[in-house]
């Protein structure tokens, strides 16, 4: 008797466990659906703001071109009715996303957290802040550099012309280089990334230095969209300036040993 008991419990023991794991992953997918909804609302409400400050965004998107002098017309243009609604509809909802970000990240990291541990959850303490302040760096380079390189793309405008430039394709051609700015100021954090999993160190780092500006400035020539000499500069100047940066950080975080050999192949 005792041993059918036993028998039996040990064939209710997967089913048991099997259905504790259904349980967690729809509780899961449950707190996932309520912070979905939770985002959603804070973008709606977000839009709401940002619709109202409309023209305020505009001028700041504005500003960049409005800060170039050129002695040919140009005027800004829509090619249907609908276009001044449909970019109000995408600049307001970017805004917004810019806008409610702190409660965006609140939601993403409730979610997320409870699967890390306590040494992963420090280095997000870290990493985090960092991330958003390269980033914002990135864009006030772009804003900083835009300017002189929509004043290398005029130059082209044949004299008597007049440019009529879409105002929807200006600013796509903002958010790119912005976009493009901020995701090349992350690469402390992607040299750190390297360093904390052995793959680079802080010796090979400051070894190849000189090769390293090389590609900054290839990178400066590539990622700017005008080919002056001030506009490489200005990008290839954080580009060191980071790459010094990302050698500190690596040096903080590699583990013990690492700094005295090289990564696998880098003395080939």
């Amino acid at each position: 008797m005792a041993r059918t008991e036993r028998t039996l419990r040990k064939l209710r023991k997967p089913r048991q466990e099997s259905f504790d794991r259904e349980m967690e992953l729809t509780e899961h997918l449950a707190e996932l659906r309520t912070r979905i909804i939770r985002v959603l609302v804070y973008i709606a409400l977000g839009m709401v703001v940002t619709w109202i400050y409309y023209q305020p965004i505009l001028d700041a998107l504005e500003a960049p071109i409005l800060r170039v002098k050129t002695d040919s017309p140009w005027r800004w243009i829509f090619t249907n009715m609908w276009e001044p609604f449909m970019l109000r509809l995408q600049i307001s909802l970017a805004a917004s996303v810019v806008l409610t970000f702190p409660l965006l990240f609140k939601e993403a990291w409730g979610f997320v957290a409870p699967a890390l541990t306590r040494s992963e959850r420090k280095i997000v303490y870290l990493l985090g802040p960092l991330c958003v302040l390269l980033f914002l760096s990135g864009v006030a380079s772009a804003f900083l550099v835009l300017p002189r390189g929509i004043a290398w793309f005029l130059t082209f405008l044949p004299e008597g012309t007049e440019l009529m430039q879409r105002l929807n394709d200006y600013v796509i051609f903002l958010a790119k280089s912005c976009l493009a700015f901020g995701a090349v100021f992350q690469l402390p954090v992607v040299m750190l990334f390297l360093g904390r999993f052995g793959l680079v160190n802080s010796r090979f780092l400051t070894k190849y230095w000189r090769q390293a500006i090389v590609l900054s400035a290839a990178a400066a020539a590539i990622i700017t969209p005008s080919a002056d000499a001030f506009t490489m500069v200005a990008m290839m100047v954080p580009l060191t300036v980071l790459y010094g940066l990302s050698i500190f950080l690596v040096k903080l975080v590699e583990r013990k040993g690492d700094a005295t050999d090289d990564p696998a192949g880098a003395e080939e």
